[in-house]
């Protein structure tokens, strides 16, 4: 075998180019779609998040409440802009992304990545704020066979259930009813500033108190947020049979109990957090202490981020059908082809550029 002795040629390097051009090309187009585990229970999630969308849509049709004009799907999990429950700013558009029932598959994927399944305990804190998203979480829950102990605050913000008529714990009664959910809330607080309705006026505190009742909910009312805290401590840790522990906290919105203050959410990334960053948690709120015991902990803030990162539309028009989204499958690439695709494009490479295959073939002048 004659090896080269003189540089490679333009022509053989622009060969080589294109070849590998070619190579990255057929393994590219060479991928496969994968079903992610828990393919089923996801996809069944969705729907069970779906049929309890249309169950609120149905009521909210019925009191006459759904705004075309902000929801454009028509899927009465839209509130108003402001209304006497109405606590804090809020983004529409995260507004709108919660309302695809493709979130049940995504937080069955998160669940099962926290190691969550059937027969587990999951502490839950809501706020009125995500009901699409308050949906989604119990309907993944209860998919995967685990069991939700709810603390719910009434509040909401911009275009979250802040209508007087339908908030959230109405809302948590109806799928009740409808058999479509086996859990509800152990008790529900006013929320808002301080827990205790601290940004409404006096009238929207008494609407506030007015809904946990009407709703047979117990009313956890404190004097401080730290008091608020503890107290919903208490009452997570009580719910638990004797010698059981909790599998994950997921946060729903940003309830002040929970988070214990805004500046919680920095060190957290928004979706699944299977060990408590280290940072400055200025006050520790119930999920931060979950954290501290090594629960994990699913904060759902940032919508739009996670929505991306699981290939869900941001404020979808139209809804997408079930399933969509990465959550169910992925593409990969197939294995045997990229391995042998890359050796012959390996050994071609070596054949041009070390082998003097023109001397080989017309002689050495």
């Amino acid at each position: 075998m004659k090896w080269r002795s003189r540089r490679v040629s333009i022509g053989a390097l622009i060969f080589l180019a294109l070849l590998g051009i070619a190579a990255m090309a057929t393994v590219e187009l060479s991928k496969v779609r994968i079903q992610k585990p828990l393919f089923n229970e996801k996809v069944i999630a969705s729907k069970l998040t779906q049929t309890a969308f249309n169950a609120v849509k149905n009521h909210s049709g019925e009191l006459k409440i759904i705004d075309p004009m902000v929801d454009p799907n028509g899927t009465g999990l839209i509130g108003e802009q402001f209304t006497m429950i109405t606590t804090d700013r809020g983004d529409l558009s995260a507004k709108l992304t919660t309302t695809n029932p493709n979130w049940g598959a995504v937080v069955v994927d998160m669940l099962h990545e926290a190691g969550v399944g059937r027969g587990d305990f999951v502490a839950v804190a809501y706020t009125g704020s995500m009901p699409a998203l308050n949906i989604a979480v119990i309907a993944a829950i209860q998919t995967i066979g685990a069991t939700p102990v709810i603390i719910s605050s009434v509040g909401a913000s911009m275009w979250g259930a802040n209508n007087p008529d339908l908030a959230w714990p109405d809302m948590e009664r109806l799928l009740f009813e409808k058999g479509l959910f086996l859990h509800r809330s152990i008790a529900a607080s006013p929320g808002g500033r301080g827990d205790m309705g601290g940004n409404v006026s006096p009238e929207g505190r008494k609407l506030l108190r007015d809904i946990i009742e009407r709703n047979s909910i117990p009313l956890l009312e404190s004097s401080t947020l730290d008091e608020a805290i503890d107290k919903r401590i208490e009452l997570f840790d009580s719910a638990l049979p004797s010698g059981a522990k909790y599998a994950a906290y997921i946060n729903v919105g940003g309830g002040l109990a929970s988070i214990g203050s805004v500046q919680n959410l920095v060190p957290l990334r928004p979706g699944l957090n299977l060990r408590l960053p280290i940072g400055n948690y200025p006050r520790k709120g119930a999920m931060i202490r979950f954290g501290e015991r090594g629960v994990p902990i699913i904060a759902l803030s940032d919508i739009n981020k996670i929505a991306s990162e699981y290939g869900l539309p941001v404020a979808p028009e139209p809804m997408p059908d079930i399933p969509h989204g990465e959550v169910y499958s992925e593409l990969r690439y197939r294995f045997w082809l990229t391995c042998i695709t890359l050796t012959l494009y390996l050994a071609i490479i070596f054949v041009v550029v070390r082998v003097d295959i023109r001397s080989m073939i017309f002689g050495k002048k």
